[in-house]
């Protein structure tokens, strides 16, 4: 069984009670935290983390709400008998580098316990552990200058999670999810809540997008996260939103909730 922690599913302008996006991916003798935003510390402690627990991490691309809070997670390891295995891409590597020696210049001296495992901005990639777990990278639509990352776990004899953030509906994110147990995709805004607004300039999806390519890619399940502030607060339009109608199974999960995935 794997289990996803959803830390924090909020946008870069979430308010209230959702915090930025952040994950957990948990199996056997397997954790992953995804995404290192403003609040990640408070984050982990709310599901009773420290920085410590954490030694792999994979970071989907360069923006604010989901690197600001990497130096604090890297300065609170400081001295942890493992170093934090850090996956990205080139780009976000760069940034999370400069923004942790500007920091704190002792991360900066030699990376201290940092090591960094870069993926392809290119094109699809990936990575494999011991522990029967293998990470699938893809590149969708992202802004120029700004590649993002989508991520695939494959558990060995187990179930699969997507993960797709801070892009619109495009034919690489159905492939990548294709047959996924879970997708977990961005919906940072509503068709239903927002009808005139105008999510692809901003490389963005709305709820009903992300059910489109949930059922498109044949996924079990599909959860919506990076929510906007102004939809985060109508969990149930966002559902149904999604769903249209049919029998997609969607969940809207709130800051600290659990799901197993089977």
């Amino acid at each position: 069984m794997v289990t996803v922690t959803f830390l924090g599913t909020g946008g870069a302008f979430s308010s209230g009670r959702r915090t930025n996006l952040a994950l957990l991916i948990e199996g056997a003798d397997f954790r992953m935290l995804v995404e290192a935003g403003p609040m990640i510390m408070q984050q982990l402690a709310g599901v009773n983390l420290k920085a410590a627990d954490i030694d792999q991490v994979f970071v989907s691309h360069g923006h604010g709400d989901h690197v600001l809070g990497f130096p604090m997670l890297a300065l609170n390891r400081l001295g942890s008998p493992t170093p934090l295995h850090v996956y990205a891409g080139l780009s976000t590597v760069t940034t999370l580098r400069i923004l942790s020696a500007l920091s704190f210049s002792s991360l900066g001296a030699g990376d201290s316990d940092l090591r960094w495992h870069q993926l392809s901005e290119e094109g699809p990639d990936e990575a494999s552990w011991a522990t029967g777990v293998r990470l699938r990278t893809a590149v969708p639509d992202h802004p120029p200058g700004l590649p993002t990352l989508s991520a695939r776990w494959e558990f060995e004899g187990g179930p699969t999670v997507t993960f797709i953030t801070d892009t619109r509906p495009g034919d690489v994110s159905v492939e990548f999810a294709r047959g996924s147990d879970l997708l977990i995709h961005e919906a940072s805004f509503s068709a239903t809540l927002q009808p005139d607004a105008d999510p692809a300039k901003h490389f963005h999806s709305t709820a009903k997008q992300a059910g489109e390519i949930a059922r498109q890619a044949g996924c079990q399940r599909l959860a919506l996260v990076h929510l906007g502030s102004e939809i985060g607060d109508h969990p149930k339009i966002l559902t149904e939103e999604a769903r249209a109608a049919t029998d997609l199974e969607v969940i809207v999960p709130q800051d600290g909730q659990e799901v197993s995935v089977t």
